[in-house]
C-alpha cells in the first residue's frame, strides 16, 4: 500500500515541477520503411512514445521494422528491470535477475561481460552507493520516471548500431527524516550497442554507456 502511495506522491510533485515523465503507450501496428534518408518520418514507434520510425542506410540494409525491433528490445529490457532487483543500487542486485541481461548477449559477448563482470550499460544505472545523508526508500518503487529517448541507427558492417539516452530516478529518503518525503537522483544513460541478427531477432555484441548523475532534489513532502 506504501509504494502505491508513493507512487502518487511522486506523479503529483513531478507534475507540479513540470516534470511528469511520459508513459508508454500501448503498441500500434508497425509502419513500413520511409524514404532512403537520415530523417525520420512522422509515425510514431509502438514502443517509446515521441520517437519514430527508422530510415536510412541502416533502415535500407536490415528493413526499418528489423531496426524498430532491436530498438524497442533493449527499450523494453530497460522498463522490465523497474520492477526487479536491477533498479536497486549495484550492491543489492539479485544475480537471478541478471539472467534478463545474459539473454541479448551473443555468446562472444557474454564471454567478454563475465571476463569484466559487469554489465555496466545494460541495466537502468550505475549507482553504487547513494549520496551522503540519503538512503535508498526501504519499498518501491525503487526508480522512477523511466524514459528512453530517440535512438540513431547507423549501419557497421553486418552489424546494426544504435545509440540513445535514457533517463530514470533512484528513489531516496533522508536518513533521520520520517516525514515520508522522498528525493530522486536522475541519472543519464548515454549509449552506444552494437548488435547482429541472430534467429530471427537480435543480440547484442558489444556496448559503450557513459552514466552520469545529477543533484538530488526533492520531489514529495
Amino acid at each position: 500500500m506504501r509504494g502505491a502511495v508513493l507512487g502518487a506522491a511522486l506523479v503529483v510533485a513531478l507534475a507540479a515541477c513540470g516534470g511528469e515523465p511520459e508513459q508508454r503507450a500501448e503498441p500500434e501496428p508497425t509502419p513500413s520503411a520511409g524514404p532512403a534518408t537520415t530523417e525520420a518520418v512522422d509515425e510514431p514507434l509502438p514502443c517509446v512514445p515521441g520517437a519514430e520510425p527508422f530510415t536510412g542506410p541502416a533502415a535500407d540494409e536490415f528493413g526499418a521494422e528489423q531496426v524498430m525491433a532491436a530498438y524497442c528490445m533493449l527499450a523494453d529490457l530497460a522498463f522490465a528491470q523497474e520492477r526487479t532487483s536491477l533498479a536497486l543500487p549495484v550492491p543489492e542486485q539479485d544475480e537471478r535477475d541478471l539472467r534478463s541481461v545474459r539473454a541479448v548477449l551473443t555468446t562472444s559477448a557474454l564471454e567478454r561481460w563475465r571476463e569484466r563482470a559487469d554489465v555496466d550499460g545494460l541495466t537502468l544505472h550505475d549507482v553504487r552507493r547513494v549520496p551522503r545523508g540519503y538512503q535508498r526508500a526501504d519499498d518501491g518503487p525503487f526508480v522512477y520516471g523511466t524514459t528512453v529517448g530517440p535512438a540513431t541507427a547507423r549501419r557497421e558492417g553486418d552489424a546494426l548500431s544504435l545509440s540513445f539516452a535514457l533517463e530514470t530516478g533512484l528513489v531516496l529518503e533522508e536518513r533521520g527524516d520520517d516525514t515520508g518525503r522522498h528525493s530522486l537522483l536522475p541519472v543519464t544513460r548515454d549509449a552506444t550497442y552494437v548488435l547482429v541478427p541472430v534467429g530471427g531477432g537480435w543480440k547484442v555484441a558489444d556496448w559503450e554507456a557513459k552514466f552520469t548523475h545529477g543533484p538530488v532534489r526533492l520531489v514529495s513532502g
